[in-house]
């Protein structure tokens, strides 16, 4: 998975080449620190280039709409590239800087809306609001870990006790009864710790189950005519993919969103009787994102 979200403008650039001035190389410079610097940069020149549109053409309408949109810019863009560092800050201070994005980002969409009343808006700002707006709703997602069956046979998952408790941060988990095919994502959680179920099978003697790190993502389970299973397929959330999904999203940022929905005890039998005969074990393939496994 990227580390930053967004587009182009918003992720880091490699450090620059050494000065032949100075003599000295400046990649001792955090990444941060130098993408922000190139940010400035190109917002200091979209001010003047702004400027001269409308000294050019002082009765354009369009060059002072325009000039009168970069603040906007500059903010949505701002907020874009801070949210791709929202995992360095603590997780107490997240909800807050969330929220904060969220209304700079509703305010200055709502500024670029008023600028363009009556005309297209450029597609340009409408991509850079676009792209704000989403990095705002994924943001729920940061310092997202996956849990892995690590193992080379199926994985049962146990009863997991969620409890009468208010949910914390953002969890889903496959459905107890389950068998997760080796490979496959067992669950996903951030910004709370694991049910007490699952860290037994993480930790210690014997593990079945190893923490990578990846987006948000649903697990479809492929059946045959006869119910049998052909494989998993790990796909993003906005995917949708034919398939039998595994995963129940339980809650996000916070908020219970979804339960179990199945008995456990004739979910595992159901599982059992879709694995039988079939040798050898079915596979687990992956979409088209980036995965981070641990060396």
């Amino acid at each position: 998975m990227p580390g930053h979200v967004g587009p182009a403008y918003a992720r880091p650039v490699p450090d620059p080449k050494p000065s032949r001035e100075s003599g000295e190389a400046r990649s001792d410079l955090p990444t941060g620190v130098v993408t922000w610097a190139t940010l400035l940069a190109r917002w200091t020149a979209l001010v003047k280039a702004g400027e001269g549109l409308v000294l050019a053409s002082p009765g354009d309408p369009e060059a002072r709409r325009w000039r009168e949109s970069i603040p906007e810019v500059v903010t949505l863009q701002s907020v874009t590239f801070a949210l791709g560092d929202l995992e360095s800050l603590a997780l107490i201070d997240r909800s807050i800087a969330r929220d904060r994005a969220d209304i700079a980002v509703t305010e200055s969409s709502a500024r670029l809306d008023a600028i363009w009343h009556g005309v297209q808006m450029p597609a340009a700002l409408l991509e850079i609001a676009s792209d704000a707006r989403r990095t705002v709703e994924i943001s729920v997602y940061a310092g997202l870990q996956w849990l892995v069956n690590t193992g080379s046979t199926p994985w049962r998952m146990p009863k997991v006790d969620l409890g009468p408790e208010e949910p914390i941060g953002t969890l889903a988990l496959m459905q107890p009864g389950t068998l997760a095919l080796p490979g496959s994502p067992v669950a996903w959680w951030a910004e709370r710790p694991l049910p007490p179920a699952l860290e037994a099978s993480v930790v210690g003697e014997g593990k079945a189950l190893g923490v990578w790190r990846g987006p948000p993502v649903q697990v479809y389970r492929g059946l045959d005519d006869a119910g049998r299973i052909e494989g998993d397929l790990v796909e993003t959330l906005d995917a949708l993919p034919v398939g039998l999904p595994l995963l129940v999203p339980i809650c996000l940022d916070g908020e219970k969103i979804g339960r179990f929905t199945v008995d456990p005890v004739a979910w595992a039998a159901s599982n059992d009787a879709a694995l039988d005969g079939v040798n050898p074990f079915p596979t687990v393939s992956f979409g088209d994102f980036e995965v981070s496994r641990p060396e």
